[in-house]
Order: C-alpha cells, then structure tokens, then sequence
C-alpha cells in the first residue's frame, strides 16, 4: 500500500505528523482492550514479541504502529483493524489518502490554548481535584433521552482549498446544520467558507460492535452563514435528512453554573459518535461562554453541549489551558446557546422543527 505523503511510510513513524496523530489517537480509543491489541498484532502477521503490551493504549498502539512499519506490515495491520471494526475502515481510509480528512485550523494563536494567556477565567488552584458532595445520580430515563437527542447529532466534513477537514454539527431545522464557524470557515487562509460540505447522518457502532447504516447528506456551500466573533456557523443540506434524525431544539434551558454536569455527543477524531460521560463538571459560567471538564477530541468542535436535563447549554469549540502549581490544566469550552441563538436571530435564520 502507498501512503500519500509519506506519513506511514517513514522510518521511524514521525508521531507529530498531524495524519498518524489522528490514527494513532483514533485506534487507541476504539481497540483499547489489551485482549484487542493483541488479537489485531496477531491478526496482521506482525511478531508479537516485539510489541509492548504495557501502560495506556496509546503507549500500546505507539508500539504497534512503530513495530509494524519495522516490519514492513502497516498495510496488513490496518487491514487487521478494519476487520476487528469495519466502522473504523471509512475513517482510516481518509487518514491514508491522497488528502487527509483532518481537523480544521483555528490560524495564529490568540492566547487561549497559551497557560500563561486570558482563555483560563475563574482558575482558583488545582483542576484536578475530586469533588465530594454532588449527587451524581440520574434517572434511568436520562440514557434514553440522550439517544434520543444523538439522533440530532452528525459528522460534517468540509472541503477547502488546503484540505478536507471534519468536526460535529447538529440538525436544528428540517434542512439546517448548526456546526462551528472554524469547521465551515477556513480560519488559516482569510475565514474563507468551504466549498464542498457533506453531513454523515448515523456514522455509529451497535451494542455488537457493528455499523449502523450510514446516511451521507451532501450541503448546499452557498447558504454557510456564521458569526468568528461566536464561532457558530449554519449551512443547509441540498437533500432530506434521513428518517432517523431529530431536529433538536436549542430552547429552554436554565443558565449553566458551576458544578453543573454538561454531557458532550460528539464525533472524536472524525470517528464514531461517542459521548463523554466522565468527570463533567462546569467550571467558570459567564455572560459568552461556559468552561468544563467534559473528555472531547479533535473532531468535537461543533458538538451541542447538553445540562443533565439533555436542554442544550453550549455549542462545543475549543479548550483552553492554564498553569499551576504542578504542571498544566486544562479545560474544554463551548459558547453559550444564548449568543448562537441572538446570532441566528438577528440574521433572520429560523430554528425548530417547523420553519414557516
């Protein structure tokens, strides 16, 4: 197999090159198993002695990947992957190919990803303790609603001129997709609005490990709308949705606060749609934006970030990170629904299940 670009066929393995990052992060989550990574090392043909079959997933598939192309069998230990789970074959493909599907770029920095920067508000010392004293019971009826609401939940790629590139949206009017300016807008080359967009409706795994039948929506370019300032942006689908999706409504919530739990549906590394369900926490509200501990990857941006009620609070877009005492904390921060909806309304773009 020949990999354009060179990223797999390089000895050793470059882990910094963006391509083998996102399929090095990709298989990690999805194959962390070690029963998994062992099936697959085996599978390929690979000699398993080699491998390191120790620490976290990613040291463990950092091996594999690094031993297979020792071996000269990357080719065969992908093919491993695929059968082991087929739903992560469309993905690996476009990891492989010519023009790699990757996150979008945000441009220059503007200090929110810097610790030392302005992005870390309320940071009162460490982020990594546990808090004692909040009830983290749910009603059991709180699984089937958030499934209800994933149905609202998509995969966009879009198309520009350095590249294709993936994150989240959701359907919140009969044709309407709500995503991330940045995924619609190309932020390194002049905010410039994609030309191609695609919207994957189902892209999932069943309980079996299997794939859910996969709906591709293409996306009418021409009707991106947004605002950089909030980074929200909209865009119209040029075909039906399919049956199975849920418009999902943006109305109705109370402001988030902090220790609120706030639930993320999402598409990681352009995979599967996962959900972060994990050490949640709202950390900082204010009158723009929302700051959590909520787990998301790159391809999270656009993802509609959702109270314990499944009332959507925030559009997921970005982390921010902060020094302290012992290294570096992070946070994941969506913008509140309030100014996307003040922004959709003061250019005339109507939400909801029926559009008059």
């Amino acid at each position: 197999m020949d990999f354009v670009g060179g990223v797999l066929d390089e000895y050793p393995l470059d882990f910094s090159r963006p391509p083998l990052r996102a399929l090095h992060a990709l298989v990690a989550r999805v194959l962390f198993q070690p029963a998994d990574v062992i099936a697959v090392v085996l599978d390929s043909g690979m000699n398993p002695a080699t491998v390191t079959f120790t620490g976290s997933a990613l040291q463990q598939w950092q091996s594999v990947l690094s031993e297979a192309r020792a071996q000269d069998l990357v080719a065969e230990l992908l093919d491993a992957v695929r059968r082991r789970q087929p739903p992560l074959g469309r993905r690996i493909d476009e990891l492989v190919g010519p023009r790699p599907v990757l996150e979008p770029g945000t441009g220059a920095p503007d200090g929110l990803s810097d610790p030392r920067g302005p992005g870390w508000v309320g940071f009162a010392g460490n982020e990594r303790l546990v808090v004692d004293g909040v009830d983290t019971l749910l009603g059991i009826a709180f699984l089937g609603v958030g499934l209800e609401r994933a149905r609202s939940v998509c995969r966009v790629t879009a198309t520009f001129a350095g590249g294709p590139a993936h994150g989240t949206a959701s359907l919140i009017g009969p044709d309407l997709l709500l995503t991330n300016h940045h995924v619609l807008h190309d932020w390194e080359r002049g905010d410039r609005p994609a030309g191609p967009v695609e919207a994957w409706f189902d892209y999932e795994v069943d309980a079996a490990g299997a794939s859910r039948q996969l709906t591709v929506v293409p996306c009418d370019p021409a009707t991106i709308a947004g605002d950089r300032e909030h980074d929200w942006a909209v865009v119209r689908l040029a075909a039906p949705a399919p049956a199975t999706a849920e418009v999902l409504d943006l109305t109705g919530a109370e402001p988030p606060r902090p220790g609120d739990y706030v639930f993320i549906i999402q598409h990681p590394d352009g995979g599967p749609k996962m959900i972060g369900l994990s050490h949640n926490l709202v950390r900082h509200v204010d009158d723009d934006v929302v700051q959590y501990w909520t787990d998301t990857k790159a391809g999270s941006s656009g993802s509609p970030v959702f109270d314990r009620h499944w009332r959507v609070v925030g559009l997921h877009h970005r982390w921010v990170s902060a020094a302290e005492e012992h290294g570096i904390s992070y946070r994941n921060q969506g913008r509140r629904i309030e100014r996307v909806l003040a922004g959709l309304s003061a250019r005339g773009i109507k939400v909801g299940r029926v559009q008059p």
